[in-house]
């Protein structure tokens, strides 16, 4: 991928939304990788139909850390009216997960590493080419997942045995996402490993300290999470529906924070 170019760092105060009109000049050419984000979300067929069967909605705020997908937006509530979710808010049952978990990581990060791949190099070159980058990033995207799981596993995990302690876990999952969030993108963007990556990441967050696009994504997502989970809850169909829009819009916001990591490290990108 596009290494750091030697022109001027971009101004962290400046403002989102020209990378967010950026990214529609992006897209068009970019929009088969929508087809990844549509794939993850039907994968929960458990939780599409859970969804569709539920009454009410629900507000997901969803932090620019990974893959955007239906399920950035959408939550299946656990009861009826409203609910409220936050990244990292909510564990699900470790038994359900334990026995799909190894080949979900597997097809997922190779998943990952072709849409990523396919979203540096094409904002980047004007081009991509996804089995190519699933050859190039598949093993340190399965890697990535993995250690991701672990690390989900190492801060929740104690909730069981001391439950108190879910307000400090959520708050140390926040602030790991946003001292980390450019790293899957460093990754792919300037080809590094995951440890390489990792620290970019943090030295880009500590210089150009991007809160306010962080945060900014996150409301994005909120607001767009409502009609979201309004169709979600129609049936059937309407899940099914709602997961096919969600496709186009989850790989928009992965575009718009690719480009906002790109300008931070100041990788060339096309027009």
């Amino acid at each position: 991928m596009a290494q750091p170019s030697d022109g001027s760092s971009a101004d962290a105060s400046s403002p989102p939304e020209p990378i967010f009109e950026r990214t529609f000049a992006h897209l068009s050419r970019l929009l088969p990788l929508a087809l990844v984000p549509l794939v993850t979300a039907l994968m929960n067929a458990s939780d599409l139909l859970a969804a569709s069967r539920t009454d009410g909605i629900s507000i997901r705020a969803s932090f620019p850390v990974y893959r955007y997908d239906l399920w950035s937006f959408v939550e299946a509530p656990t009861g009826d009216g409203l609910s409220v979710s936050v990244p990292f808010g909510t564990l699900e049952s470790l038994p359900l997960l334990v026995p799909a978990l190894a080949a979900y990581v597997v097809v997922s990060g190779a998943l990952s590493a072709g849409y990523f791949g396919g979203i540096a190099a094409g904002i980047t070159t004007g081009r991509y080419d996804f089995a190519a980058s699933v050859r190039r990033f598949g093993v340190r995207m399965i890697a990535l997942e993995a250690l991701v799981v672990v690390a989900l596993a190492a801060v929740f995990l104690p909730l069981i045995v001391v439950p108190p302690l879910f307000v400090a876990a959520v708050l140390a999952a926040l602030a790991l996402s946003y001292l980390f969030f450019p790293t899957v993108y460093v990754l792919v963007l300037e080809d590094r490993g995951i440890e390489s990556a990792a620290r970019r990441a943090r030295g880009l967050v500590r210089r150009h300290q991007p809160l306010g696009f962080f945060l900014f994504v996150a409301i994005v997502t909120a607001v767009c999470s409502a009609p979201l989970s309004l169709l979600t809850r129609v049936g059937p169909v309407g899940a099914v529906l709602a997961a096919v829009v969600a496709a186009p819009l989850g790989l928009a916001f992965n575009v718009a924070v690719a480009l906002k990591v790109a300008e931070m490290a100041d990788v060339e990108t096309v027009e």
